[in-house]
């Protein structure tokens, strides 16, 4: 496995969806790898349809790989080992994310109601503002 490191605000870009298992997803690191297994919280940026959690909405220009209005997927939020995530994804690190943007994915991790209870309950302290 190539050598890459995760880092809070890094994105990768992560293959297979329910309907399209060869389409490729922008995925947010949302804190430092942790722990034994090194622990890694992502969430993932899907294109905005009318029923997508509009919590936080990012627009072309918030990131290279953002080509039309996309929606933060609160709801599918994971922790992954780092092996097993890497396993999973184009090993290119894409472009970070900005501090002001990455502060907008955070707050929505608390505001959304999709946002799944064990993440605010056992990682919220990890997840601060940043820049």
């Amino acid at each position: 496995m190539p050598e890459v490191e995760l880092y809070v605000g890094a994105t990768l870009k992560l293959q297979g969806t329910h309907q399209n298992p060869e389409k490729y997803h922008l995925c947010i690191i949302l804190n430092n790898p942790f722990g034994i297994g090194r622990s890694v919280l992502f969430v993932p940026i899907i294109t905005y349809k009318s029923k997508c959690d509009d919590t936080c909405i990012l627009e072309v220009g918030d990131h290279p790989f953002i080509k039309h209005k996309s929606c933060v997927h609160y709801a599918r939020i994971e922790l992954w080992n780092e092996s097993h995530l890497l396993s999973r994804c184009n090993y290119r690190l894409q472009e970070q994310l900005s501090s002001d943007v990455l502060n907008r994915v955070v707050e929505g991790i608390r505001t959304s109601e999709l946002t799944p209870p064990w993440v605010t309950k056992n990682y919220w302290k990890i997840l601060k503002p940043y820049g």
